[in-house]
């Protein structure tokens, strides 16, 4: 496999930057250099591994793509010695080239000749993590065992496997753009609490999103858990502190609140932070937030969402294409 290390759009991103930088600062130019070429490496590294895709012969055992769901169907997704080395060597690329362009990020807010650049570099940045967390997203399906049909966990696996082989394609799956749509749009506003009934903040957030946005919320809108999943999503905190707050505004006789009164209200949990809209990393550690609550909650049996809101977005997408009859990733460019 011979896969080029940038996408058109991020080498002519890449090339415009660096002609720039090098006039500006040879030093970190050369910073910039070294990055790629470790870059490089990894890339090859995982260039040089057979497909996941393709059927593999070692003695009497035959690794395929059935073999390879069976396992994470068995075991999950998140052991490394259970998986195929390509699959952890491709993730480490995908962390590698994370960091290289947060590093550029940085570069672009340092320079102003390079703050031209800036916004691009952010959308490549977010994409990368969000690539990531798209992962993870699938991991928590396929592992639902009893929860799920083996034909939606089929379909999460399939669609996993393909993010891992294609690494460098943002176009294989057909679900993960509109989870990747809910989070920028997520990055871009800001809670304003208020009433905590959280009708600013959907409004602000859908009018960002597109129409299968529409579509789930018409569809799955009145549904408790989408409802307490949605909440936590726009307001930025958890469903505990949700309660608590409203709990608080009602034995206070308070009718509205802020950042600063809500975080007097949460001072024996953790206060609050905004999710910076320039920082994507915010984004990945609010998801995890959300899903060790969530794992909190089945152990004990606590009342709460039991799925975070993107889970509930992909299976709503998922179930929408099985129930037409079409399965496995599309290779075409998925509509927006």
């Amino acid at each position: 496999m011979n896969i080029e290390l940038y996408d058109g759009r991020e080498q002519a991103l890449r090339d415009r930057l660096k002609k720039n930088l090098r006039k500006i600062d040879p030093d970190m130019y050369a910073t910039c250099r070294l990055m790629e070429a470790e870059l490089g490496s990894l890339s090859r590294v995982f260039c040089s591994y057979p497909s996941i895709l393709d059927n593999q012969h070692f003695g009497d055992e035959i690794h395929s793509v059935d073999t390879l769901i069976e396992r994470l169907f068995r075991d999950g997704c998140d052991h490394t010695v259970l998986l195929p080395t390509k699959v952890m060597v491709g993730r480490t690329f995908t962390v590698a080239k994370f960091n290289f362009f947060g590093f550029l990020r940085k570069i672009c807010s340092r320079y102003e000749g390079l703050a031209r650049y800036d916004q691009e570099v952010q959308e490549v940045w977010e994409h990368l993590l969000f690539s990531l967390l798209i992962e993870d997203v699938y991991q928590v399906i396929i592992e639902r065992n009893g929860y799920y049909s083996p034909e939606l966990r089929r379909e999460a696996a399939l669609e996993l496997i393909h993010l891992w082989e294609y690494r460098f394609d943002q176009t294989v799956t057909d679900y993960a753009p509109a989870v990747v749509e809910l989070w920028r749009a997520r990055l871009q506003i800001a809670p304003v609490f208020g009433t905590m009934m959280g009708t600013m903040e959907l409004m602000r957030l859908s009018s960002l999103l597109s129409d299968r946005w529409y579509r789930f919320l018409d569809e799955q809108g009145e549904v408790r858990e989408v409802q307490q999943a949605l909440e936590e999503f726009v307001f930025g905190i958890v469903h505990e502190e949700i309660c608590l707050v409203r709990e608080t505004m009602d034995s206070r006789g308070i009718a509205a609140v802020n950042r600063e009164s809500l975080q007097e209200m949460l001072a024996r949990e953790v206060p609050p932070e905004p999710i910076q809209e320039d920082d994507p990393r915010e984004m990945y550690r609010f998801y995890h937030r959300r899903s060790r609550k969530i794992l909190r909650r089945r152990i004990a049996g606590a009342e709460g969402p039991r799925r975070t809101l993107e889970e509930i977005l992909l299976v709503f997408l998922m179930n929408q294409r099985l129930a037409a009859g079409l399965f496995g990733p599309s290779q075409e460019n998925p509509a927006p």
